[in-house]
């Protein structure tokens, strides 16, 4: 075995750079859009690439002249929460700096706690907000002001909500969606591109006519790689001398559901135990490895589940596809159809199941790894 000075992959975080893989006709297509004041919402499983994806946009948006904002609303779980994560964004941006005062002039009555300090790598001056005496109405009133202050962030603005089907679980009688609906119209060069994985929830929050976004965004699948992923993987372990064949590549696809974060975390402990070649066997291999190295969060989820919801996880993770059937139920110890139905929908509320298409009878696991676990444990 050689020793090797640097991992060609690079998994858990936004990839960039060398490790990023582009999609330009995707790009392209929602460039058209938001330079035409069409509101995007993008859809696609967790883990697959899509902050990648847009982050890398923003940057070629950016290079163009957009001001973009990147606000990350995924564990938002309150009106001041989503204030929050809005400040938060905007003291990234140096440019903003004098906007943000200029909000804060606005919503002072608010009394915020304000402090100064320094970056200790970059030496630039940062600000910190306390919300935490913010009431709720407080928190409504300063989300508007900042939103109406998105206009004066450029003549071209592009704000990006990630995970963005997170404003529908906050329980105010769809106020904070109304209120983004109406900044939609208010908002003349502000285009806004929403993120999101959950599609059952998107779907209702999209298409339903008593709901505030209503038909108020163009919805895009966020598609899986092709065969030029399998390329760029071969030619990543390359970079570092060793020789991976295709079939392995496309195999470690079929298993983690093409979901790019897996292939690049497997195909990082390969690199890291300093193989000279890669097969089938191989992948496998190191999948179990890393799906193990997981088994205490994947138990201890399974073990807060009932064991009908149990039961019909194992379910889902062999057989996937037409769930329904007689035989699959007795298989899988399942009392009736209704059975299954209200454990899938109880599963799909708590994230760990969504929705495959409008095939009736398949599902989808938010963790795709969880899924193989499954399968390594009960199969």
């Amino acid at each position: 075995m050689k020793k090797l000075t640097a991992n060609p992959f690079k998994f858990g975080d936004p990839v960039e750079g060398d490790y990023y893989l582009p999609r330009p006709a995707l790009s392209t297509t929602l460039r058209q859009f938001l330079e035409n004041r069409i509101h995007i919402v993008l859809m696609g499983p967790r883990r697959f690439g899509k902050t990648s994806f847009v982050l890398n946009l923003l940057n070629q948006l950016e290079n163009d002249g957009y001001s973009c904002l990147f606000i990350d609303i995924f564990n938002i779980t309150s009106h001041r929460d989503f204030l929050h994560q809005i400040l938060r964004a905007v003291r990234t941006k140096k440019s903003f700096k004098e906007t943000l005062r200029s909000w804060w002039k606005k919503i002072k009555r608010l009394n915020p706690q304000i402090s100064a300090d320094f970056d200790p790598i970059t030496g630039n001056p940062s600000f910190s907000f306390t919300l935490a005496q913010l009431d709720d109405e407080d928190a409504k009133t300063a989300i508007q002001d900042l939103l109406e202050g998105l206009s004066s962030l450029g003549d071209k603005v592009i704000v990006v909500l990630d995970e963005f089907q997170k404003i529908s679980e906050i329980e105010d009688k769809g106020w904070l969606e109304a209120t983004l609906r109406a900044h939609f119209q208010k908002l003349k060069n502000v285009s806004f591109l929403f993120t999101g994985s959950r599609k059952s929830l998107i779907s209702e929050t999209l298409n339903n006519p008593s709901r505030p976004l209503y038909r108020s965004c163009q919805t895009i699948d966020f598609p899986t790689f092709g065969d030029e992923f399998t390329e760029w993987v071969v030619g990543r372990f390359a970079t570092v001398g060793i020789k991976c064949e295709k079939k392995a590549v496309k195999h470690l696809r079929e298993l983690v559901q093409d979901t790019p974060n897996y292939v690049q975390m497997v195909c990082f402990h390969l690199v890291a135990q300093a193989r000279t070649t890669v097969g089938l066997k191989d992948v496998e291999e190191a999948l179990e490895t890393v799906a193990r190295q997981n088994a205490y969060a994947y138990q201890t989820l399974l073990n807060s589940l009932t064991l009908a919801q149990q039961r019909a996880l194992r379910l889902a993770a062999n057989e996937r596809r037409s769930l329904f059937q007689k035989n699959l139920l007795s298989k899988y110890e399942i009392a009736s159809s209704a059975a299954l139905h209200s454990s899938i929908n109880a599963l799909k509320t708590k994230g760990v199941l969504d929705e495959e298409g409008t095939t009736k009878g398949s599902v989808l696991f938010d963790d795709p790894l969880f899924a193989f676990w499954l399968r390594l444990c009960f199969g």
